[in-house]
């Protein structure tokens, strides 16, 4: 029986849908479009094939999770968000925030360059929704896409589907770097950290729109590319 608070509250019946550990950060990974039940494992290191299925019925239930199928052989079929499940962006991008604020963890924890990825497209709200030019990132050896119709945001895995207006080629370090504005685009491509295909104007552009929330680290830290006052 799935477990209650039995009140009346909308934050309580929201916690009831929402509260579940792991629940928020599967609606993290699916923040990526659609997803296959092993990436999602892969992207969820510790949870178990049997809690990411219950948790998954469990979203379907209430409309934050739908399945899709996939083309060739078999019937697979991969998870995706609903228009409510897109809905929770925005508290992501909240409890990004305020995780910010919190000590560093320690340096043996999971790191996955998609989850700063997400953060910097949960953050950017409207201004990203009208971000318009396709723009691929080659971090390491993952590529993503990102790219705005006007209306959200859109963040996929693999290489983008069109020749991207703007090509980001660069390390997971130089990225969160970049994105925490300890770096500026001009610096990271003379020092040759960055590699931009494109304008360098729009990739500057790009990272203004796209950040990660600043931590107490970073405001410690004199940004390299900007001349002190």
């Amino acid at each position: 029986m799935t477990r209650t608070y039995a009140q009346m509250c909308l934050v309580a019946r929201a916690m009831d849908v929402l509260g579940e550990r792991w629940t928020l950060l599967i609606i993290r990974e699916l923040g990526l479009g659609p997803r296959r039940f092993s990436d999602m494992l892969d992207g969820l290191p510790g949870i178990g094939t049997n809690l990411l299925s219950a948790r998954l019925k469990h979203l379907e239930h209430h409309d934050v999770v739908t399945r899709i199928p996939l083309g060739g052989p078999g019937h697979s079929h991969a998870y995706q968000l609903t228009e409510r499940g897109e809905a929770i962006t925005p508290i992501l991008a909240g409890l990004a925030q305020w995780g910010a604020g919190l000590e560093a963890p320690p340096t043996d924890y999971a790191d996955r360059t998609r989850w700063a990825l997400f953060a910097m497209r949960a953050g950017a709200a409207e201004a990203g929704a009208v971000f318009d030019t396709v723009t691929e990132l080659v971090v390491g050896e993952e590529t993503f896409w990102m790219y705005g119709d006007g209306t959200q945001n859109q963040l996929r895995v693999g290489p983008a589907p069109v020749r991207p207006g703007l090509r980001l080629s660069c390390s997971r370090a130089t990225l969160h770097a970049l994105a925490a504005h300890r770096v500026s685009v001009a610096a990271a491509a003379a020092s040759g950290d960055l590699t931009v295909d494109g304008d360098i104007d729009t990739a500057t552009a790009f990272f203004a729109v796209f950040a990660l929330p600043e931590t107490a680290a970073d405001v410690a830290k004199p940004r390299r590319g900007k001349k002190r006052r």
